[in-house]
This record gives structure tokens, sequence and C-alpha cells, in this order.
């Protein structure tokens, strides 16, 4: 007589059934899909999450602008349109802290939102380029610009994004431990949405957060000779490339001043 099996998906029990000769492949589901499932926001998350619903305001980002761009753009605005934060959060998230938002933002375009963000405790990840499209790790031979030269030996100046532009993410058993916008998590979580009350999105909203850290680490977590993060070498940086990203002069300022009314000069940048 064959004996019951206990058959498993995304969202848990699913039925009691009769085993059969050929095992059933379960399918693997992110890190962070698994912790958001397991979540149970206490008093003070959902607390926090309604005063976060309540203070919302959408930001509006100029297409063109009055006065025209001292800087050349950078290619569009919108990259790797697949990633699940853009569900709710716009292309430039970073908004509160004047003294750092601007270079936050520009850590968009090749580090995913995880990488700072999702940081679960004792938990070993690997970071690699990730490619948004494939949901694949690629090669991350010239994915870094600083210093890089063209063909005709002049410097790189960003203008156009990288191919399929990947953006630097964690890994966890060798799969990313991200969610992606066009999975079937992220669109139940979107239609979730759209039918809830206000206190089902208080609920829903604490649930997406509780796993993730609200403040990235400091600038100095990645920006090291000694103990980064990253591990820019295996991530295809040049050792020239290693060199000035954690000798950077931005996040030595940033790590070094504290008070809003210290600044830097352009005197200090070039040294």
């Amino acid at each position: 007589m064959m004996k019951p099996l206990i058959f498993l998906t995304y969202w848990g029990l699913l039925a009691v059934g009769t085993a059969i000769a050929e095992p059933v492949a379960i399918p693997s589901v992110p890190l962070y899909q698994q912790q958001v499932e397991n979540a149970v926001p206490d008093q003070e998350a959902l607390a926090h999450s309604e005063k976060k619903l309540s203070e919302h305001k959408d930001i509006k980002i100029l297409d063109k602008f009055v006065v025209p761009n001292f800087h050349k753009q950078s290619g569009e605005l919108e990259t790797a349109p697949n990633t699940f934060c853009r569900n709710c959060h716009s292309p430039l998230p970073h908004s509160k802290q004047l003294r750092t938002r601007a270079f936050n933002n520009m850590h968009v375009r090749y580090v995913a939102c995880e990488t700072c963000h999702f940081r679960p405790k004792d938990t070993p990840f690997e970071y690699k380029w990730l490619d948004y499209t494939s949901k694949q790790a690629v090669d991350g031979k010239g994915l870094f610009r600083l210093g890089q030269l063209t063909k005709d030996g002049k410097e790189l100046d960003n203008e156009k994004q990288r191919p399929a532009n990947p953006k630097i993410a964690p890994f966890y058993q060798g799969q990313p431990a991200l969610a992606f916008k066009d999975q079937a998590f992220a669109k139940t979580i979107a239609a979730d949405w759209q039918k809830a009350d206000a206190k089902a999105k208080v609920l829903l909203r604490a649930k997406i957060h509780l796993p993730l850290e609200k403040k990235g680490p400091e600038c100095q977590v990645c920006h090291d000779e000694h103990d980064s993060l990253l591990n820019l070498t295996a991530l295809g940086a040049t050792p020239e490339q290693t060199l000035a990203m954690t000798k950077h002069i931005i996040p030595q300022f940033i790590r070094r001043y504290k008070k809003d009314d210290e600044h830097i000069t352009i005197r200090e940048m070039l040294q």
C-alpha cells in the first residue's frame, strides 16, 4: 500500500495525495520571497507602515527642464524595469538625506536595491552582476566604467548604458536572492494591493518591508580596500579600478564629515 505524500508549493501546504514513482520537483523560491511570505509584523512594524502610508506623496520626475542641464544625461532614467521594487518606488528612490541622496541615486544604475537593503543576519550572500532580463548572472568584465577606455583610447563618459544594464545583486545558493517584477509572486502582491482597503495595505506594506533594512550600509562598507562587502576583483574590476573605488574621495568625505554645515570643495575632490 502506497503511503501519503505531502506536496508543497510557493505558498505552503497544498494537498495530501498518493506517492508516485517519480519525485515532484519543488521550484526554488528567492530568499526574499520566502521571508516576505513568512513575515509576521508586530504592532511597531504595523504602526510604522501606517505612518508611512499616511505621509506618502507621489513624486513627479520632470523629463524636460526649463534650464538646460549642465551635465550630459547618462542614457534613459529607467534602469532594469523588471526590478521588483519598481512596483512602488520611483527610479530615483532616495530623497530624504540631502547630503547623500544624489550619490545614492547614482548607485541605482548599477547596484540592486537588495544589495544595500536586504541583508539577513548570518546569511552568506555572493554578489554578482545580474541581468534582469535573463535573470542570470553575467560576466563582469568591462562593466565597471571607471577609467575604462574606448577602442580609440578615449575614456567612457557613461552616456550609454551597459548591455542589458545589469546590476550588482545578492545571490543565495547560486540563485538571485531577490524577486522580479514579472514573477507570479510580484504580480500577486500588485493585484492584492489594488483591491486592498486601507487596513490591508498597512499589513501588506509591513510584510514586504519587514525583511529589509531601512537604512543601507555606510559607504565605507563597499569602498574599503581591506574589508569590503563586495569582491570588486571577482566582479570584474581591474586593479586600477579597484584602487580608485576603494580610495574614492566622496565616501571618505561622507565618513569624515557628519554635520550638515560641513561641505566638500572641488579642491578636496581633485586631491
